[in-house]
């Protein structure tokens, strides 16, 4: 597998430990990222979307916590935003900030997903190519057009976030992790919650941890999620 960097972050076989990634949303009241990895901010989430709005966030984060690398996500309605944002409203959203951050995150199933994709090669941007299913996890057919699709769009990494209704979906998304590289894999709510500790054990190159607000069914806090890694 091909190195892939988020900022100066080595993610892969590269990785001595699970990376912990937050979600922010409100970057002016934030002090303290306890101890994560990367920040993903949900612009989707912002009190605005305004360009103005969205781009002081961004550059307000990078003055407060400089060096930690950031995905900018600004998540359609369809997979779980917080916004019903436009598509060419989201366009104009990435293409102002696009240099003001160290990868950016994109459905898979977007009509704008190969424009975001191909602005982030121009900006030599890591490019996650993302799936949200908040019904069920899809059988592996489906699971394994979802990945060549993605990196058809020429994604770097491939998300599958996915929500299990009995412990065979999650053995099902742990073979479907297991066989892939460049992959974060994800089995969302209260029955897929152990996977956001173990499927980074077993190669998802992140996981996803709350600082304050829950962002997706059954994500842990930092603090829970770092008080595994430290006991395993």
């Amino acid at each position: 597998m091909p190195q892939i960097k988020i900022g100066g972050i080595a993610l892969g076989r590269q990785q001595t430990r699970p990376l912990i990634v937050v979600p922010v949303i409100e970057v002016d009241n934030l002090d303290n990222l306890r101890g994560a990895d990367i920040a993903e901010l949900r612009i989707d989430m912002f009190i605005s979307q305004l360009v103005q709005h969205v781009m002081m966030g961004f550059e307000t984060f990078k003055k407060k916590f400089p060096g930690v690398p950031v995905i900018a996500t600004c998540r359609s309605k369809e997979e779980g935003g917080a916004a019903a944002i436009a598509g060419e409203d989201r366009v104009a959203i990435f293409t102002h900030i696009i240099d003001l951050t160290d990868a950016v995150d994109i459905e898979i199933k977007s009509d704008i997903a190969l424009k975001i994709a191909d602005l982030a090669n121009q900006h030599d941007k890591t490019i996650i190519a993302s799936y949200h299913n908040f019904s069920k996890t899809p059988d592996d057919k489906y699971l394994e057009a979802v990945y060549e699709r993605g990196k058809q769009t020429g994604a770097h990494i491939v998300k599958v976030a996915v929500t299990p209704n009995g412990m065979d979906d999650i053995r099902r998304l742990t073979e479907f992790q297991l066989s892939h590289e460049s992959v974060v894999t994800i089995s969302m709510g209260a029955m897929g919650m152990a996977s956001r500790i173990f499927l980074p054990l077993v190669g998802s190159l992140f996981t996803f941890a709350s600082l304050e607000t829950v962002t997706a069914p059954g994500q842990l806090s930092i603090d829970e999620v770092r008080r595994y890694y430290q006991a395993f």
